[in-house]
């Protein structure tokens, strides 16, 4: 509940939790923070779909300690919530209203949901449109706050760029992937000796003819009795472990355009040819260099987040009461 990504994503979760789910609660102070107070009926309410998880999840033994951990956390996070609140006044940070609509816009285009509709819900939840509507301007007061006090002084040199590409280049590297054609000759495994030499005979008289320039899919059509024959023998894109193991060691050795030996597997004889390559190699580094900068923020952001909390904290007065 203390991360960055949890205090961006909040503007359009920012609904009440309906009485039902709630409970009845004698309300008392659950803690102060600066003189600010913070109630038990927020924590119930902030903390209801959580704690409903938990008693639903957990054993009646151990249901009680469980909640009890769960509200403490519910209570962190808004004594969180409180410090930057404060801080955003003391900054002082403004919102406009022309703002505070778009964003209102944006959850009303992810929702589906039409103006009217989303009074007619807050209403039935108990809140008024005009709460929400400053619910949200806090959320994005905040969201500014963070912006400005960690977010803008992150930089990431290309130095750190280009070492974290080549420490991870697994992360860049798709999976290889071969597309194949093949000539097929079936034979079982418990084929008589003559018939399997008969039928090795044969493949091997198909691959010297393709050896030698013969067109491959023309061969295919005119020997192979795979169903894929009528169509040259195509088989289709293929990663790992997706082929029998007999054609999967000779098929991914292969270069574009390269033409195996027999290869015997338990259902017969292939004659594999690797039409396209592609995978198995790194993405250019500027290709994702702008993804990885992304991902070196957001990890630095976290950071960062946590240790401007943790300063807020030890500047402040929060006394836990719950």
């Amino acid at each position: 509940m203390k991360t960055l990504a949890l205090l961006l994503s909040t503007v359009i979760l920012l609904l009440p939790v309906p009485p039902a789910l709630a409970g009845e609660v004698v309300d008392r102070i659950a803690a102060l923070v600066n003189g600010e107070v913070i109630t038990l009926s927020e924590v119930e309410q902030m903390g209801a779909p959580l704690f409903q998880q938990v008693r639903q999840t957990s054993t009646a033994a151990e249901r009680e300690e469980k909640i009890k951990k769960a509200r403490l956390e519910v209570l962190d996070h808004l004594i969180e919530s409180k410090l930057l609140e404060e801080e955003m006044k003391r900054k002082k940070i403004e919102v406009p209203e022309r703002d505070v609509d778009a964003a209102i816009q944006d959850v009303l285009k992810n929702s589906g949901f039409s103006e009217t509709e989303l009074r007619k819900f807050l209403a039935r939840e108990g809140m008024t449109y005009a709460a929400y509507r400053q619910k949200v301007k806090d959320e994005l007061g905040k969201m500014r706050l963070v912006s400005r006090e960690i977010k803008s002084k992150i930089i990431i040199e290309e130095d750190e760029l280009r070492r974290y590409y080549r420490e991870n280049r697994e992360k860049f590297t798709d999976p290889l992937e071969v597309k194949l054609q093949q000539i097929f000759f079936p034979l079982p495994p418990d084929a008589p000796a003559g018939e399997a030499a008969a039928v090795q005979e044969e493949a091997r008289a198909v691959l010297e003819k393709a050896r030698k320039g013969e067109d491959f899919s023309e061969l295919a059509k005119k020997h192979s009795q795979g169903p894929e024959a009528g169509e040259g023998g195509l088989l289709g894109w293929f990663k790992h472990r997706e082929l029998l193991p007999e054609l999967e060691e000779a098929g991914f050795k292969l270069q574009t355009g390269e033409i195996s030996g027999p290869v015997r597997s338990p259902i017969g004889i292939h004659i594999l040819r690797v039409l396209e390559r592609k995978g198995g190699e790194p993405r250019p580094f500027a290709e994702v260099q702008f993804k990885i900068r992304e991902e070196l923020s957001q990890e630095e952001a976290e950071k960062k987040f946590k240790e401007f909390l943790k300063e807020l904290r030890t500047r402040a007065y929060i006394e836990i009461k719950l």
